[in-house]
C-alpha cells in the first residue's frame, strides 16, 4: 500500500510540470464534449487533487474526488472523500457517472478497483476510463525510458483490456477514442510547435494518439420473466393410461 501511495503522489506532482499539465489540459479538452451529454445527481472521480479540473464541464451537481492523498480543496464545488482504494466507502449501486483517469496504471491491484469502481454504479450508469496507450509514441518512450520515473512506472493497460474487463463486468461500450497526438517532448516551445499534429490526428481517426477514453454504460438485468421456447421433440413420448384410482371401499361395523 505505502508503495502504491508513493507512486500516485509522484503522478499528483508530476502533473504539476509542464509535460504533465499538457497531458492533463489534452484531457480536459476531450472530456469536455463527453461529461457535457451525461447528467444525473453524482459523478465521482477517482485520482489525484490535480484532476479536479477534469470535472469543469459536467453539469452534475454533485462531484466528488475519491482519493488516498491528503487535500485541500480549492474547487468549492468538488468534495473530497480521502479513502483508500482498496474498499471504495460508498453504497453499491449509487452513482451515476465514475471517472477513472490513469488511476489505474499506478496502483498495485488495478482490477481491484475497477470493480469497486463498477460496484457503485447505478443500473444505466456510466464510467469513464483514460489511460496511456501502449501503441502510441508515449508507449514507444516507455520501452527505453526509465522505469523509476513517472509516468513511465506506471503499468500503460491496453484497451482492449479495459475492454474486456467491461465486457465480463456486464457493461456495454460506448465510445472508445484516442487524443494527444504529439510525442512526450518535455520542451514547452518545441511542443507547441507541434501542435498541428493533433489536427492530423483527428483528421485521420488515427487509432496511436498517447491518450485512450473508453466510455461504457452499466447493462439493466431485465425484471421480466423471459418465456423459453421449449425445442424438444415429444411426438415419439408415450404417455400410460394409469387411469384414476377407485376409492377404496370400507366395511362398516
Amino acid at each position: 500500500m505505502a508503495k502504491t501511495y508513493h507512486k500516485i503522489q509522484h503522478w499528483d506532482r508530476w502533473l504539476a510540470h509542464f509535460l504533465g499539465h499538457a497531458v492533463l489540459e489534452s484531457e480536459r479538452h476531450f472530456l469536455s464534449s463527453v461529461l457535457s451529454q451525461y447528467y444525473g445527481n453524482q459523478i465521482i472521480l477517482i485520482g489525484t487533487p490535480h484532476q479536479q479540473t477534469l470535472l469543469k464541464s459536467s453539469a452534475v451537481p454533485n462531484q466528488y474526488l475519491i482519493t488516498p492523498l491528503f487535500t485541500q480543496n480549492k474547487h468549492g464545488k468538488i468534495r473530497t472523500v480521502e479513502s483508500n482504494l482498496h474498499e471504495l466507502p460508498i453504497a453499491s449501486g449509487s452513482v451515476d457517472l465514475v471517472l477513472l483517469p490513469h488511476i489505474l496504471e499506478y496502483i498495485d491491484n488495478p482490477h481491484q478497483l475497477f470493480t469497486e469502481a463498477c460496484r457503485i454504479i447505478k443500473p444505466e450508469g456510466h464510467i469513464i476510463i483514460t489511460g496511456f496507450n501502449p501503441y502510441s509514441l508515449w508507449g514507444l518512450k516507455k520501452l527505453w525510458a526509465k522505469r523509476t520515473t513517472i509516468p513511465w512506472s506506471g503499468h500503460f493497460i491496453k484497451a482492449s483490456q479495459i475492454k474486456k474487463w467491461l465486457s465480463l463486468a456486464d457493461f456495454e461500450l460506448i465510445k472508445h477514442s484516442t487524443h494527444l497526438y504529439r510525442p512526450p517532448v518535455n520542451h514547452e516551445k518545441i511542443y507547441h510547435q507541434l501542435a498541428f499534429l493533433e489536427t492530423t490526428g483527428k483528421w485521420f481517426h488515427s487509432p496511436f494518439g498517447g491518450v485512450y477514453t473508453v466510455v461504457a454504460q452499466a447493462k439493466v438485468i431485465p425484471l421480466t420473466p423471459i418465456k423459453l421456447s421449449w425445442k424438444q421433440k415429444i411426438s415419439d413420448v408415450r404417455l400410460t393410461n394409469i387411469g384414476i384410482p377407485k376409492p377404496i371401499a370400507r366395511n362398516h361395523p
